[in-house]
């Protein structure tokens, strides 16, 4: 039963990462660990691993999703050049390599080049999982990585077809199960027996994908938007995530491309952050499953038995792809330090060589020693990964403190990635307070970030130039796209005081030294949202209460610089005069001032 083998894999997981986070051990390395006990080479405790592998698939498709609603078209124009540069050559260096590694113990060149095919793809889910998990998706190295990702994900095609071709080379005759017609799940049948059509036809869906999810899905969503129904919001999200990637794999393009090209046409679009926010609570779990699933294809018995031959190419694998992809990251001009980070960040092997590994099985490229040897070498690639990126930051330190040629892998500037929005105002809500005090933020050149839901305000104001954004102030992935932690002060100017109760409590949880202002209708609310770490409460009565105030004391002739220190002094002791006024008596009497007793 699929419930309790989900059970069954969580119970472990929890346990395990738990284990590992209390050993300062990455976490994705204890799902890999967690997917070798319930699966069928350890204690055998899940029963339906396909069900488990498929909902993992999903997991990937809304990892990437969420991955390409961080990323923008123009910060994927300038990979471009990374993707010629550092990219093609990574594929076709590691192919090399591997290929005149294996060729003597393979038997034919054919499927030597196969292996090298397998071992040139990187794990998209792993790679992007850790950099943003350490915050590193904008840093250099980060973008030499997914630019070589997004390249080895456009080549998926050809290399399914490669398969058959590669076979026939080497002179073996798959049978009739064998054939690309019983592709594996999340991969359709190719379309064109010829590489370069497909090749064509897989750039033509893209551009395809990339132009309508930037015209006609924001449309879509506006109208969505207007209904303000979160759940009507989030089918349709989830729709466009899954629509895509079932469409992009209908053209043997893999699913984790057309989940990451839809999120990538939603991150420009006033809904990019919103989208992101919804999707956010489901990406972690589902995610979570595919690394315990690569966990369940170890065979610990067959790696036990065969513990020298899986080392020895597990270390072959990590240190020829580091310098393969570092190589021409530094001939590009990138510093030694992030070339090292780049290669060794994509070092592993992928999941889509698992996919292509199956098939080379079925169709005579490999035999089941060879398939057994690589599943084995692949898993534990993905495992050194973790344990590799967050130990080599460290090793360049201390190599670079020493001097000498160790001076090159010093951190260079630029390598923690730029600031992005800093020392900004973030403000929700655009009401009357809101937009009031963008216009003065604007006469001062101060930069400031509008969070909105009403979409036609959204709309308006996004075409009349403001940086405003759809967004729900109350989540904290909306707050963190808004660069809270990096600005100066955050405004919240909204009516719903649970709401402003909620946003208050995320911010302050968030980004501790932030300055949070709130503008609340009742002095009632005061202590609770003070408490809840607000900074400044602004309270719409009694800011009434001074400005009758001054009017009045002003017919008196009540000089006016008395009554501006006598107000300056009351905002100073926060309303404390206003505040120590009693409530009027139940029996209609006369009410003392603060101090005095009425007789």
């Amino acid at each position: 039963m699929l419930l309790t083998d989900l059970v069954v894999v969580f119970a472990v997981t929890a346990a395990v990462v738990f284990a590992f986070g209390r050993a300062q051990l990455p976490s994705v390395v204890g799902l890999l660990v967690s997917g070798v006990l319930v699966g069928p080479y350890g204690l055998s405790l899940v029963a339906d691993v396909e069900s488990v592998k498929l909902l993992a698939e999903i997991g990937v498709v809304v990892l990437l999703f969420t991955v390409g609603l961080e990323f923008s078209m123009s910060r994927l124009m300038v990979m471009l050049p990374l993707m010629g540069k550092i990219g093609l050559p990574q594929v076709i260096g590691t192919t090399a390599l591997v290929t005149l590694a294996t060729w003597w113990y393979l038997g034919t060149l054919a499927q030597a080049v196969f292996a090298g095919l397998l071992v040139a793809m990187s794990s998209t889910a792993i790679v992007l999982k850790l950099l943003a998990d350490r915050g590193e998706t904008g840093t250099p190295h980060g973008r030499i990585a997914v630019a070589v990702l997004l390249l080895q994900d456009l080549l998926v095609v050809a290399a399914m077809l490669a398969v058959p071709l590669l076979a026939d080379a080497a002179g073996i005759s798959p049978p009739e199960a064998a054939t690309l017609h019983n592709a594996p799940p999340g991969h359709a049948p190719p379309l064109f027996a010829n590489p370069f059509a497909a090749v064509v036809v897989g750039v033509a869906v893209v551009a395809a994908v990339l132009i309508a999810g930037r015209r006609l899905v924001p449309m879509v969503l506006h109208e969505v938007v207007r209904q303000r129904n979160r759940e009507l919001f989030l089918i349709t999200v989830v729709l466009v995530c899954l629509g895509t990637a079932a469409v992009t794999a209908q053209v043997g393009l893999s699913l984790a491309l057309g989940a990451f090209l839809a999120g990538l046409s939603l991150a420009e679009s006033e809904y990019g952050h919103q989208a992101f926010t919804e999707v956010l609570p489901f990406r972690d779990t589902l995610a979570s499953l595919f690394f315990v699933s690569v966990g369940m294809l170890l065979d610990i018995r067959f790696l036990i038995a065969n513990a020298g031959l899986v080392a020895v190419t597990v270390l072959a694998i990590v240190i020829a792809k580091t310098i393969v992809t570092a190589l021409p990251a530094w001939l590009a001009g990138f510093p030694p330090r992030t070339s090292l980070l780049a290669g060794a960040g994509i070092a592993q092997v992928g999941e889509f060589s698992f996919v292509l590994g199956s098939r080379g099985a079925e169709a005579g490229l490999l035999d089941t020693g060879d398939y057994q040897t690589f599943l084995a070498a692949a898993v534990l690639t993905m495992a050194v990964t973790p344990l590799a990126t967050s130990a080599l930051p460290r090793l360049c330190e201390r190599l670079a403190g020493r001097g000498g040629w160790g001076g090159w892998l010093a951190e260079a500037p630029g390598d923690k990635g730029g600031p992005g929005l800093t020392d900004h105002v973030i403000i929700a809500g655009f009401g009357l307070n809101g937009r009031n005090l963008a216009a003065a933020l604007g006469e001062f050149g101060v930069r400031h970030v509008i969070l909105e839901l009403n979409p036609e305000t959204v709309r308006r104001e996004k075409l009349a130039g403001r940086d405003i954004r759809y967004g729900d102030c109350t989540r904290a992935a909306v707050l963190t796209h808004a660069g809270l932690e990096r600005a100066r002060a955050f405004v919240i100017a909204i009516s719903d005081p649970a709401s402003t109760r909620r946003s208050v409590r995320v911010a302050r949880e968030l980004a501790p030294a932030v300055r949070i202002f709130v503008r609340t209708e009742y002095v009632s609310e005061v202590d609770e949202l003070e408490a809840l770490g607000a900074d400044e409460v602004v309270p719409a009565e009694f800011e009434t209460a001074l400005t009758l105030f001054d009017r009045v004391l002003g017919m008196y002739d009540v000089p006016p610089e008395t009554i501006d220190g006598l107000v300056a002094k009351m905002r100073l002791e926060n309303y404390g005069f206003l505040r120590a006024v009693p409530p009027p008596r139940p029996d209609g009497g006369p009410v003392s001032p603060p101090g005095r007793t009425t007789s």
